[in-house]
């Protein structure tokens, strides 16, 4: 019986094509998003004034209760889902040409949480009901307010797959269903993201530059990855053991950070 080496090679090993021209333009808008952070926290009360216009949809009952656990529960439909789908992709044929793709998805994942928490820890941005007691929060959470690792995280997780589906190259072919699936990853990630703001958890600049953060490292990595790959520095025993490394990461993310 032929093993999985010999089924699948390292040549089967594929992320896509991310050219000149794309990462250019990731490049920049991870950059711009920084950019319209600074300003956003730089004007004077554009963040409480935005956060305090939300109020009056916090105050509404439907909507609060809808936004409260979309904001607080949709998060775990991220980082676990793509921790199985990963493992599932070594066996499971038709995930195989996708697995360095959800492998760079856990990848900026396990390397960026621990990296917003930092940036939590060393800036310790008091959340904004603490900082204004005329906004609302509708719920307690905890951590610090700068940057919002719900909007890191989710973006992390779900833009690997957004570029993989809109792309047409030699590894990939772009099609109706891959660009309406990922239309829908894009809108959850954004709903998601800016949920934040309308529950007053974060302010909008959290939100902005978390989103970048998220992108510029996926990018960093992403380069990373393609350079192993042309290189045949990863092989299928190497992935294994990458692999494990970086589920355990992501699971101690999830646990405890």
């Amino acid at each position: 019986m032929k093993s999985d080496s010999e089924y699948f090679s390292s040549t089967d090993i594929k992320l896509f094509e991310l050219g000149s021209k794309k990462k250019l333009f990731l490049i920049l808008c991870g950059s711009l998003l920084w950019l319209a952070a600074l300003i956003a926290y730089q004007i004077p009360n554009f963040n409480h004034w935005l956060l305090v216009s939300f109020n009056t949809l916090r105050t509404d009952p439907w909507l609060a209760s809808l936004c409260y656990y979309y904001t607080k529960y949709m998060l775990y439909a991220i980082g676990t889902p793509l921790a199985i789908l990963y493992l599932a992709s070594f066996k499971v044929n038709k995930l195989k040409p996708y697995r360095m793709v959800i492998f760079l998805a856990v990848m900026t994942l396990a390397m960026g949480i621990p990296l917003v928490d930092l940036l939590k820890y060393y800036y310790a941005v008091p959340r904004p009901w603490i900082l204004y007691p005329d906004i609302i929060g509708l719920y307690p959470g905890r951590g610090s307010s700068f940057p919002s690792g719900h909007a890191f995280q989710a973006f992390a997780a779900t833009l690997p797959l957004i570029i993989c589906f809109l792309t047409s190259d030699g590894n990939f072919k772009r099609s109706r269903e891959k660009i309406i699936l990922a239309i829908i990853l894009l809108v959850f990630t954004i709903t998601l993201s800016f949920s934040r703001i309308l529950a007053g958890m974060h302010f909008v600049s959290d939100v902005l530059f978390a989103i970048g953060l998220a992108i510029l490292l996926m990018v960093i990595l992403a380069i990373t990855l393609q350079w192993l790959l042309n290189k045949g520095n990863f092989n299928l025993q190497k992935e294994k053991l990458h692999a494990l490394v970086f589920l355990i990461l992501l699971s101690i993310d999830i646990i405890f950070l």
